[in-house]
């Protein structure tokens, strides 16, 4: 087979174990029915089989399950297999789309905190900013341009042919199926990469505007400059390109001003200050301590194991705030919350 549109998919035996995996780490607090016991139960006999399956290209995606979480939160699950087999999809997919540097949430681009250590080390340099991210991102992704863009970067049939069974979806509930015909899938592996690239011809413009820092990450989209006109010739390009892909600023997360006004990106609030973490992640974490406390309250927890499991939490997300900023200066800060003065967590540099 000389032409390589025609070729068998070259998904190796580690890639699909290091796949199966993730998919262990996972679903592995999963309910004792779910599908995902079930495939490690038959995993050793089936692996060799299913390798073959994926790569001459006659795997089919299963419709997903729509199912209601305890809290109430309505989700589409892919089963077991479909997720072990879109996470190796994943590894081969990436090597072959060009997508910028400023994408940073693609693997090997540094990730969000080297976003955020970015974006601080350059306030100094510029005077004016612009943020925003797309409104409902992904699910208003047209599947006309995706696949147009899949079709202009991806030579093999057989990967085409698996991404748009992934894009082009069903979702089964009570009996009745449906197709979905715009948006793509949250919980799916393919998902940042396909984000990554639909967005990737904003990527490559702004990026080559030497008047402007543009960096991404996912839908959340960071501009400064030095003047006001750089700013305004640049958000005129960002407008140009998502009037094409169909998509919309969120208003209630733009901002366009003077740096040392303050902005919020990706939980950091931003300004001539040293960096702080936004309201908004305080916020949330002060929530996620109150919902750890009655489920714990719930369950009769003594006094010791609320300690513990609360202090376990506080301490975890101290560390991701602070992670990867080694470079920038995070400003020490102290908030108690004060409908409950017991926790009072203190968050070191």
């Amino acid at each position: 087979m000389s032409n390589e549109a025609d070729k068998l998919l070259a998904v190796t035996d580690a890639q699909l174990s290091s796949a199966y995996q993730w998919l262990y780490q996972q679903r592995k607090h999963f309910p004792a029915n779910a599908d995902s016991w079930v495939l490690r139960r038959n995993w050793v006999a089936n692996r060799g089989q299913l390798l073959q399956q994926i790569n001459r290209g006659d795997y089919v995606f299963s419709p997903l399950k729509r199912m209601t979480k305890q809290n109430g939160q309505t989700i589409n699950l892919w089963s077991s297999q479909d997720a072990l087999v879109m996470k190796a999809l994943t590894e081969i997919l990436q090597p072959q789309l060009n997508l910028s540097k400023s994408c940073m949430h693609i693997k090997g681009h540094g990730g969000l905190k080297k976003c955020v250590s970015k974006v601080q080390t350059h306030l100094s340099e510029y005077q004016f900013v612009f943020k925003t991210d797309v409104k409902h991102f992904y699910e208003t992704i047209d599947h006309v341009i995706l696949s147009e863009q899949i079709h202009q970067q991806i030579e093999n049939k057989i990967l085409k042919r698996y991404l748009w069974q992934v894009i082009r979806r069903t979702v089964e509930y009570g009996g009745n199926y449906q197709e979905i015909t715009k948006g793509i899938s949250r919980g799916c592996s393919l998902s940042p990469i396909l984000g990554g690239l639909y967005l990737s011809a904003l990527d490559d413009q702004l990026s080559q505007n030497k008047n402007v820092v543009y960096l991404r990450y996912m839908d959340d989209i960071c501009i400064m400059s030095k003047t006001r006109w750089h700013l305004r010739t640049a958000i005129k390009q960002l407008n140009q390109q998502f009037n094409a892909l169909k998509v919309e600023q969120h208003p209630d997360k733009t901002f366009i001003g003077r740096i040392e006004k303050g902005f919020d990106f990706l939980g950091y609030h931003f300004s001539r200050e040293p960096l702080q973490l936004a309201n908004t992640t305080v916020r949330r974490h002060v929530e996620r301590l109150h919902q750890l406390y009655e489920q714990q309250n719930r369950k009769k927890a003594t006094s010791q194991e609320m300690t513990f499991i609360l202090g376990e939490y506080v301490k975890r997300w101290q560390r991701w705030c602070t992670a990867g900023l080694s470079e920038v200066r995070l400003q020490v800060g102290l908030y108690s919350d004060v409908k409950n003065p017991l926790i009072r967590v203190v968050l070191s540099p």
